[in-house]
This record gives C-alpha cells, sequence and structure tokens, in this order.
C-alpha cells in the first residue's frame, strides 16, 4: 500500500537531553508514534544538537512488530541523517553500529539504502520521515536549517 506523508499522523511523546551518540556532546532526544488511517506504522526517535545545525539529526524508524517475536517477520529498523545548510535532506544511514548493539535483544533488520532506494519500502521510509520533519513541532529548529531561497 503506497503511503503519503501527509497520511500519516504523528503523535509525539516522551523528550529529554541526552549525550549525542557519536561525539559525546549534550543533545536533544524525541520520541513518537505514526500511524496511517487508525493502524500503527512505525515508532520514531530523533537526536540533534541544539544549535549545530553543522551536526546531522539522526532519525530512527522502528517498523514491525517489537513486541513478542512473530513468525518469520523480524522487526526492521532504518536510520537517516538530516543536514542543514546547502546540503540540506534526508540521507540514509548504511553503519548503524552502536544502534543495531542496543537493539539486539529485539534481532531487528537494519535496512540499509540498498534495501530502500527505488523500492516500495523506500517510499514507505521516507514519507515517514517527511511526516515526522514537518509535522512534529518539536522539531521547529531543524526546519529551520533549510536554506531560503534567494530570489
Amino acid at each position: 500500500m503506497s503511503l503519503r506523508w501527509q497520511e500519516i499522523v504523528v503523535i509525539p511523546e516522551h523528550e529529554e537531553p541526552v549525550a549525542c551518540e557519536c561525539c559525546g556532546e549534550e543533545a536533544w532526544r524525541v520520541e513518537g508514534r505514526l500511524v496511517h488511517r487508525e493502524v500503527p506504522v512505525g515508532r520514531f526517535t530523533v537526536r540533534w544538537r541544539p544549535g549545530v545545525p553543522e551536526h546531522p539529526a539522526r532519525h530512527v524508524l522502528y517498523l514491525g512488530e517489537w513486541g513478542a517475536r512473530r513468525g518469520d517477520d523480524p522487526p526492521r529498523v532504518a536510520a537517516a541523517d538530516y543536514w542543514g545548510g546547502a546540503a540540506h535532506g534526508f540521507y540514509l544511514v548504511d553503519d548503524p553500529g552502536p544502534l543495531l548493539r542496543a537493539l539486539a535483544p529485539w534481532r531487528p533488520r537494519f535496512l540499509r539504502r540498498a534495501d530502500l532506494v527505488g523500492t516500495a519500502a523506500g517510499q514507505r521510509v521516507f514519507a515517514m520521515l517527511d511526516a515526522i520533519h514537518v509535522k512534529d513541532g518539536r522539531l521547529r529548529e531543524l526546519r529551520d536549517w533549510a536554506p531560503v531561497a534567494e530570489e
């Protein structure tokens, strides 16, 4: 089924100050849920360093069943960094490193760039990322990282 970002409901949940996983500096982290036509389609976290648009904002999507393991359909996880400035936009992450170690008890399948670009799964992931970016009011700062077009 096709998924459009405009149809995804973003439900903000927890937020907290954290240490950045890549550099150890002070960062902010938010969590939430994604629902499409009253059906849960995923969860997400976003971590960024406030006031530092040169540092990417890591978005992690948690897809599939994360409760009791059911059947042969493992939960899936995808990650993308949002960069500000002239190269602003989402870039899929291929090196999950510490993320998969932290999620080891759930044994998720990490969706890499090659799994997503040009696929229906990729369209769904980017629709979710766009919905989070546009609809979660806590990410206003990240939206401001995009350059303003000069006329």
